[in-house]
């Protein structure tokens, strides 16, 4: 268990509150005496009656996420109107993408990009296995496998369960090979 707050813990709170000065600071107050860390206090909308704000903190742990949470929603004049968890956000559809580097906007970049003009890079590589590292994206490209029977800290999860640590680690390496290409151009 962590001691202290965490951002693996780190949740978006969104709350309606009383128009109404002194608000905002029993919010603030309600969340650091449960012993959570505010990271950010963001202006949704100003109404006459109402104020709606984002919240953002840190907590040790879920349980003690949700006893924020609790707290916040005891202070009167304030309506918890959405729970984000920003760690569950951050992995909504996948942490990583493959996007294309050319545009195929004709039928001219089609017939280079795919077929039949594909068909002379083919041959190069095949006659030059080489130029296969200037020619494709295999120079730039990185693999993360794994069976998910020995994820660390979770143990046997099966392939689908680690999914989210082998992202990671693919998000990872792709800044670290993006930054030493960028620094060696320089």
């Amino acid at each position: 268990m962590i001691n202290s707050p965490s951002a693996s813990y780190s949740l978006t709170v969104r709350v309606d509150v009383d128009n109404q000065p002194g608000m905002l600071g029993r919010v603030t107050s309600a969340i650091g005496k449960a012993g959570g860390d505010i990271g950010a206090v963001d202006l949704v909308t100003v109404g006459k009656s109402t104020v709606t704000r984002d919240l953002t903190f840190k907590a040790r742990d879920e349980a003690h996420g949700e006893q924020i949470v609790e707290k916040i929603r005891g202070v009167g004049g304030v309506r918890v109107v959405n729970v984000s968890d920003r760690t569950f956000l951050m992995h909504l559809g996948g942490k990583i993408e493959i996007k294309g580097r050319a545009t195929v906007k004709n039928r001219d970049d089609l017939s280079m990009a795919y077929t039949p003009g594909v068909a002379r890079v083919c041959m190069a590589i095949h006659k030059d296995p080489e130029k296969a590292y200037t020619l494709t994206i295999k120079q730039n490209s990185v693999a993360v496998v794994t069976d998910g029977t020995a994820v660390l800290g979770l143990g046997d999860i099966g392939p689908n369960g680690a999914q989210p640590v082998m992202e990671g680690k693919a998000l990872i390496f792709g800044r670290s090979v993006s930054r030493r290409r960028t620094s060696t151009r320089s």
